[in-house]
């Protein structure tokens, strides 16, 4: 492929992540036919998080610091950006195991209940399909914060303390379970590729949309989501609670009440408001990097607490109340309850410390997760479906392997250890069946980085039980 339309190619996908995109070449008359935008969009991901990185190296060196109490310091954190890109891996990867409820319920209603069927190559059709997968997104936003068991699902992108490009991917495998019903009223109208192509491009816009490097953007506020309005989205501190849902358009948070504007900024903050700024995350934080506590806490949460309430009536409030309603609340909760943020005192946030040496072990191997995540997406179509299943898993506990590390849990070594010897045996039953068509050369550098990973891993065990002996 000649060097201008590679570059042209990349600059249609890169522009994709702004909703800037050709109404003809995104219209399509089947479903096959719609690509796959979202796994196409993981080379930008991983690009964006990288410059955001040197951004902080070069330009703001505090933001790479330990939080300890500095509103400047901690916007960027190995631990917190692995438990991002794994729970985003996480979310991806389970299509593996389950179909798309979303698109296929949707199918469903358009080939059994449409009304009117509009022209799937109409320009017109393009834009309405675009305000009706955006509208559908706000409704269903909203009422992941406002009823308990979609919170249940929606609370994973919300579980980081931090505020940066991989807080874009921490998502939740259980989230489509509870957002499919909200796309329905368009299966209606609306043709199955185009809900498809603007349901993938709405979520793609909102990746770009996380970062504190990017301020306030004057008149654009008023129209479109931005890093400003998302960032107050994500904030604990009493103010930010249940505002600014939007996807693309901050338009429908102007309409239906929800929208409040960044208080950090002179020109925002008047005589019943003060500055204030945001602190990241959850109301009552969850304090660990494990990937499957990070995705299944609430819904744990929400059962037990049910178990526990007496009365039916009140263990169905628990589900379809607020997360913070209890009994002798309104239903949303008590706004007095939610903690106050000290704006002298910043909240401290779970780091827990890792030597330079793991540190580089996680990065690395992370990395090689994430390699393993793209591959598997990119050729979902082409390998058999238990192929895809035993590679998603095996990178699943990779990723709960990894996290074990990053927490210093005793058994941490133990697990690497097992994950260093079910990758050479991965890498031998890959080159034995000749799976996934890899070359030699990248089946013996497997085997060369699993087997000098099992090495150190191996030798950090001997040690430590050698130090237990003496103790």
């Amino acid at each position: 492929m000649p060097a201008y339309s590679t570059l042209a190619s990349a600059a249609e996908k890169a522009l994709r992540m702004f909703y800037i995109v050709d109404p003809a070449k995104t219209t399509f008359l089947d479903l096959e036919s719609v690509p796959d935008y979202i796994s196409e969009a993981v080379p930008f991901f991983i690009a964006t998080i990288t410059i955001e990185g040197i951004y902080y190296i070069i330009a703001d060196r505090k933001g790479l610091e330990e939080h300890k109490g500095d509103w400047n310091k901690g916007k960027l954190r190995l631990n917190d950006t692995v438990t991002s890109i794994a729970s985003g891996s996480i979310q991806q990867l389970f299509r593996f195991f389950i179909k798309g409820v979303e698109i296929t319920s949707y199918v469903y209603v358009w080939e059994n209940f449409r009304l009117y069927p509009l022209d799937a190559t109409s320009l017109t059709t393009w834009f309405a399909a675009f305000l009706a997968a955006d509208c559908a997104y706000y409704w269903f936003h909203r009422l992941a914060h406002e009823v308990n068991i979609m919170w249940a699902g929606h609370v994973v992108h919300h579980s980081s303390e931090y505020y940066n490009q991989s807080t874009a991917l921490r998502q939740s495998f259980f989230q489509p379970f509870t957002s499919w019903m909200f796309y329905l009223p368009a299966a209606l109208f609306i043709p199955p590729p185009m809900f498809a192509v603007h349901k993938q491009l709405t979520t793609i816009y909102q990746y770009w949309i996380h970062t504190e490097t990017i301020p306030r953007l004057g008149w654009l506020e008023y129209i479109i989501n931005t890093p400003s309005a998302h960032r107050v989205h994500h904030g604990r501190n009493p103010y930010c609670i249940d505002k600014n849902y939007a996807g693309t358009l901050i338009i429908w948070d102007r309409m239906f009440g929800t929208y409040q504007d960044e208080l950090v900024y002179p020109q925002v903050v008047d005589s019943k408001d003060k500055e204030e700024k945001v602190a990241y995350g959850l109301t009552h934080p969850i304090n660990t990097f494990n990937p499957i506590t990070v995705q299944i806490h609430h819904l744990k949460h929400v059962f037990t607490t049910a178990y526990n309430t007496p009365g039916f009536v009140n263990k169905l409030k628990v589900f379809f109340y607020g997360p913070g309603w209890h009994e002798g609340t309104q239903r949303l909760g008590d706004p007095e309850e939610i903690p106050k943020i000290d704006q002298k005192s910043p909240p401290a946030k779970f780091d827990p410390p890792m030597t330079s040496s793991t540190a580089w072990y996680t990065a690395l191997h992370s990395v090689a997760l994430v390699g393993f995540v793209d591959f598997a997406l990119m050729n979902a179509k082409v390998f058999p479906n238990r192929y895809s299943q035993a590679l998603a898993g095996w990178i699943f506990f990779g990723f709960y392997s990894v996290s074990k590390m990053m927490e210093n849990k005793k058994s941490a070594t133990s697990i690497e250890l097992l994950r260093m010897v079910t990758g050479l045996g991965l890498s031998a039953l890959v080159a034995k069946n000749q799976v996934y068509n890899f070359s030699p050369s990248l089946i013996n550098g497997l085997r060369v980085f699993y087997g000098a990973s099992g090495i150190y891993m191996g030798y950090k065990l001997a040690k430590s039980f050698g130090k237990q002996k003496r103790e």
